[in-house]
């Protein structure tokens, strides 16, 4: 047995050197963080010959941040002092063992050179040997990867330095008598310590030696033989079918070319007999036109005979009637009539066009005076309202006005125009007025806004050049003085103590709350200043009040309840300044109290002063500037003022408009003296006419008109006798037009384009058909239709109507043989047929060739590699996995054998294997007898009638997976086949069963889920242990192969069992003949150390980590 008996760490995380025994059975224990897992991560590297930080403290917590540059450089924690990042150091972990047979000693582990820039290198080793006294510390640092080479060197081929991990772990391997890799995963998986989740996954991967899947390669191969034999009988397959859907596409496409030719036959001869049918009737047409024309001819010669005649007779009446006396007398009566009518029109059309726009001016007038008299009295337009009254009266009179209007006297219409004048005049003397009134309102308005957009932004209306006059004496005296001067107003820096006297101060001050207040010490520089550049500032009264003088001067005592006690400052020049100006005038209550004092001032502003008593001016009083509420104060004044204003405007405005809106009078001198008089002559001349047109009526009325009447009426009756004869004759003249045009347009135009169709259709049926096919399948068939539909214009129509049709299908059948063709050649290239040829010959032998020939050939070498590839699936797949399945089923066999000997307390535990219900009939099948049976096997009819479709089944699933053809993800999934059935454990079904002191049986995946913490760790222990108990070959009888290492480490492997169980695991250890390292919690040491054969407490002190051998003696109470 091959015993671990030492571990040494050198500068691990915070531990600088510490030298651990070990003995059969230990226990390391400590607090949380002590430092427990720091020592298994570093045991884990030695034993398993890795650096990977993912190993690291799992049990402890599973998302554990640490690493190994965090063990190296001891920095986990930023705030270790004694960090060993930035230095140059090396660090050891080293295991020493015991071969107890040959009493021997062999030392693994791992060194690590770190370097102050971050970089560092490892090296594993192995010697022959104990570690040494010094542990590799010479003079007080630890040995480099150089030095130790050199000290590997004395040992010869007994000591080695490894550049790889693998020829490490390979050499550990040999040297604990364990010849199987899968030692270091069980130890991976005991260190970490978790539950077991996957029993069958726990079993297949831990507990047995899994044997190598079955090598698929060379039946693979034949598989693609066959499936390529197989894809190349498809392509022919393929091929041939397309080549039969080319032989039927052309079938189609000569059945629709025979419909067109005999469609097309029948609609051109049925054209060609409706046609001449058509000639026929115009034929016919022109004769009768003929005829028509002759009568037409005959009927104009009559009508123009008789129209003479009545034309002649028509004639001598009328001169009959002119050469008569009543005729020329009646004659110029109606020449007077006519004339004097005209002459009326002319008058009254003018007198009514005067009077239109008359009435638009009075209207007009009339409006302008009711908007007028409707404003508010007003001073400015009160003269405007007067002459709009009076004009409103005068125009009345015109407002209703037609022609009789010119029939009253001119005197109206000069009160009009002098009522005009008069308002015309005043309009635009108001008008005037009104604009300079809203010039200063909107001024007022704009000076307004900006103030208050000041005041808005806290900035005070002051006077204007006041603050340019503070700027200007600041910065000039700056310049002057060396220093910043500051220049206050004096308003600013004074607050109202008492609001409600804020108008008696402000009117009391008036201008001189804008004073400028200077330091004493700068008043004559800023007196001189303000001299040289009191011009810019024009006609302003700024003042600079001279403190020091006022200081030197006056006595600065105000009275008791002055004015001056109304205002506080913080600054000592306004002060005093306040306290000289209203410090003698005292505040009183009432008026009567003024006299009793000589300056005094009530609060509502009343002022006793040089014995006069006067009010102050309120407009003082409300101008607010001074303290910080006179911003708001003088915005709600200032906003209320704006607020009038625009009132104002918004008045004012609409007036103006009306105002500016005057036109020019219709109603002037010249339009009353002239045009009105003219249309005053012209009114009375109108009556003039009147009477004398009813003395021509008169006149007209007293001639006798009986004779001349008769010769009228009958001249009347000869004019509509001649209008009705000429009527007559024109119509039959356009009828004569007509039948000529017509005429000629069947002689010229219809005949020869008839004619010429004909030639045409005749010359085209010739030209398309045969006289073999007209006489032998047209005409019969033409016979048959025109008995059917009676005419040849419906034999036409009918099949004219289906040509397109019929057109259409024979192109799209063409296409359909097109397209099949393409498609063809571009599947099966190369392809030197023609896709365009007119016949099929090609096409159809090679559609022969391949169906009596190629197609055979290739089913049978199909057939031939399917039986290569079954047969190969028999002895290269079923019969290794059979194999396989016996192989671990022995394995569980011998494993439950040591299983019987080691019970746990009253429980004892057997590994159970069986087939998987999943893929029972798999596993009949890989087992059967009968696939072992003869030469035959797979083949046999007996295990074909069983099992032939299971084993169709089996083998299409791993068939296709180099079937280069699939997409990728149906290749995943038969890659995915492939790693299923290709292993052993897809057909098997792994479980642990308990059997207790009464005999009951549990399966440990039935009760998984449904167990404590520490019934659920007792299994994974029991299957551990055993698994180890295998590896190490602790049953073998031989001594040679038994003499192995024993070592198991647990991390927390105790933490969930109880003490009962605790008891079990140890003895269950030590019956088993393992050496166990054990971390486990401080509340287990009561059950724990008694059992053990070496305790050690893992103990931390700030940045430091020791190991202490702990017993009995030294346990706490």
């Amino acid at each position: 047995m091959k015993k671990l008996k030492k571990i040494l760490l050198i500068n691990w995380l915070y531990f600088a050197k510490e030298l651990i025994e070990v003995e059969d059975i230990n226990f390391l224990t400590g607090k949380n963080g002590a430092g427990k897992s720091t020592v298994i991560d570093a045991l884990q590297i030695v034993l398993l010959g890795e650096t990977n930080a993912r190993n690291f403290n799992q049990a402890a917590n599973e998302k554990s941040q640490r690493t190994l540059d965090g063990y190296l450089r001891a920095d986990m924690d930023e705030n270790n002092p004694n960090s060993r990042r930035g230095k140059n150091y090396s660090t050891f972990i080293a295991c020493e063992f015991l071969d107890d047979v040959e009493g021997k000693q062999f030392v693994s582990g791992v060194i690590f050179d770190c370097r102050s820039d971050g970089s560092r290198q490892d090296r594993f080793f192995l010697y022959d040997g104990a570690l040494p006294e010094d542990c590799f510390i010479r003079q007080g640092e630890a040995i480099d990867i150089p030095t130790l080479r050199v000290f590997l060197k004395e040992y010869g081929t007994r000591g080695k330095l490894y550049d790889t991990h693998k020829q490490y772990q390979e050499d550990l391997l040999a040297k604990w008598n364990v010849h199987n890799e899968q030692v270091m995963r069980m130890m991976k998986k005991a260190i970490s310590f978790r539950p077991i989740v996957d029993i069958q996954k726990f079993i297949t991967e831990n507990i047995c030696d899994i044997p190598q899947k079955p090598d698929i390669e060379a039946m693979q191969q034949n598989i693609r033989d066959y499936k390529r034999h197989e894809q190349l009988a498809q392509r022919q397959e393929e091929k041939l079918e397309a080549l039969r859907k080319i032989g039927r596409l052309y079938q189609d496409w000569q059945q629709a070319i025979d419909r067109w030719h005999i469609q097309f036959f029948l609609s051109l001869w049925a054209e060609k007999e409706a046609q001449q049918f058509a000639i026929d009737h115009t034929e016919l047409e022109l004769r009768d036109s003929e005829a028509a024309l002759q009568k037409a001819e005959e009927h104009i010669k009559v009508f123009s005979q008789e129209i003479e005649e009545k034309e002649e007779r028509r004639q001598e009446l009328e001169l009959a009637v002119r050469q008569s006396d009543v005729f020329q007398e009646e004659d110029k009566l109606q020449q007077k009539k006519k004339t004097l009518l005209q002459e009326q029109e002319r008058l009254l059309s003018g007198i009514q066009a005067l009077t239109l726009e008359i009435r638009r001016e009075t209207s007009r007038i009339q409006h302008l005076c009711g908007d007028i008299t409707a404003w508010e009295m007003e001073e400015d337009i009160t003269q405007v309202q007067q002459a709009a009254e009076m004009a409103g009266k005068v125009y009345a009179a015109l407002e209703d006005a037609d022609s009789q209007l010119f029939a009253r006297p001119l005197s109206l219409f000069e009160q009009a125009q002098a009522a005009v004048a008069e308002l015309t005049t005043v309009i635009r003397n108001a008008a005037h007025k009104v604009e300079n009134r809203l010039s200063v309102y909107k001024a007022e308005a704009d000076q307004k806004q900006a103030a208050l957009a000041n005041l808005r932004k806290n900035i005070k209306d002051y006077p204007r050049g006041l603050l340019q006059l503070q700027k200007r004496l600041s910065m000039e005296l700056e310049q002057k003085m060396g220093k910043p001067v500051e220049v206050p107003i004096l308003a600013d820096v004074l607050e109202m103590k008492e609001e409600a006297w804020r108008g008696a101060v402000e009117g009391y001050l008036n201008t001189q709350k804008f004073y400028l207040l200077v330091e004493p010490a700068c008043y004559p520089e800023a007196q001189k200043l303000y001299d040289l550049i009191k011009e810019e500032f024009g006609q302003s009264s700024f003042g600079i009040v001279d403190i020091g003088k006022l200081r030197e001067k006056e006595k600065l005592q105000p009275l008791e309840n002055s004015l001056a006690q109304k205002v506080e400052t913080e600054n000592d020049l306004a002060r005093s300044y306040i306290d000289y100006l209203l410090g003698r005038v005292v505040c009183c209550e009432r008026v009567e109290e003024l006299r009793s004092h000589k300056t005094a001032i009530t609060a509502e502003g009343m002022l006793y002063q040089g014995y006069v008593t006067r009010p102050l001016r309120r407009a003082w009083m409300e101008d607010a500037f001074i303290g910080r509420r006179a911003v708001a104060l003088r915005l709600r004044r200032l906003e209320a003022e704006l607020e009038r204003a625009q009132e104002c405007i918004q008045h004012w405005t609409p007036i103006l408009q009306v105002l500016k809106r005057q036109e020019e009078p219709l109603f002037n001198q010249f339009f009353v003296q002239s045009t009105v008089q003219e249309k005053l002559n012209d009114y009375l001349r109108s009556l003039e006419i009147k009477k004398e047109i009813a003395q021509t009526e008169e006149q007209l009325s007293q001639l006798n008109l009986l004779w001349l009447d008769e010769q009228r009426q009958t001249i009347a009756s000869l004019i509509g006798e001649i209008k009705t004869l000429r009527n007559r004759q024109q119509d039959t003249v356009d009828q004569r037009g007509q039948l000529k045009a017509q005429i000629r347009q069947l002689e010229e135009e219809r005949l020869p384009g008839q004619r010429q169709k004909l030639m045409d259709l005749e010359n085209r049926i010739s030209e398309t058909f045969s006289q073999e096919y007209q006489e032998r399948t047209g005409l019969p068939r033409y016979e048959q239709e025109l008995a059917r539909l009676k005419r040849a214009a419906a034999v036409h129509k009918n099949f004219s109507d289906q040509l397109p049709r019929t057109i259409n299908e024979r192109e799209q059948t063409r296409e359909k043989l097109l397209r099949a063709r393409q498609d063809y050649a571009e599947q099966f290239k190369p392809c030197p047929f023609r896709v365009d040829a007119m016949d099929n010959e090609e096409y159809e032998s090679e559609r022969q060739a391949l169906e009596e020939n190629e197609l055979p050939n290739y089913r049978e070498k199909i057939k031939a590699a399917r039986e290569s590839a079954m047969e190969q699936f028999k002895n290269d797949f079923l019969n290794k996995l059979k194999s396989s399945i016996e192989q671990v089923e022995k394995q569980v066999k011998n494993l439950n054998k040591a299983l019987k000997q080691a019970k746990f307390g009253t429980d004892q535990y057997q590994f159970k294997i069986d087939r998987n219900p999943d893929y029972a009939d798999y596993y009949d099948m890989i087992m059967a007898p009968e696939l072992m049976e003869g030469d035959g096997g797979l083949f046999t009819l007996p295990f074909q009638q069983k099992y032939g479709n299971l084993v169709e089944t089996l083998f299409s699933q791993i068939a296709m997976s180099d079937d280069t053809q699939v997409n990728a993800r149906k290749q995943s999934e038969l890659q995915q086949n492939i790693e299923r059935f290709t292993d052993f454990r897809t057909y098997l079904k792994f479980d642990l069963e308990t059997t207790d002191q009464n005999g009951s049986r549990q399966l440990l995946s039935q009760t998984l889920n449904t167990k404590s913490g520490g019934e659920t760790q007792t299994p994974f222990y029991i299957a551990v242990l055993a698994s180890f108990a295998q590896l190490y070959q602790v049953n073998n009888s031989s001594t040679l192969a038994s003499n192995t290492v024993r070592l198991v480490v647990f991390d927390e492997a105790f933490n969930k069992m109880d003490s009962d169980r605790i008891i079990e695991s140890v003895r269950l250890l030590r019956k088993m003949g393992l050496q166990a390292i054990i971390c486990t919690p401080p509340d287990k040491l009561p059950d724990i150390m008694p059992l053990a054969d070496r305790t050690h407490l893992v103990i931390k002190e700030r940045y430091q980590m020791r190991v202490k051998a702990w017993g009995k003696e030294i346990m706490p109470v």
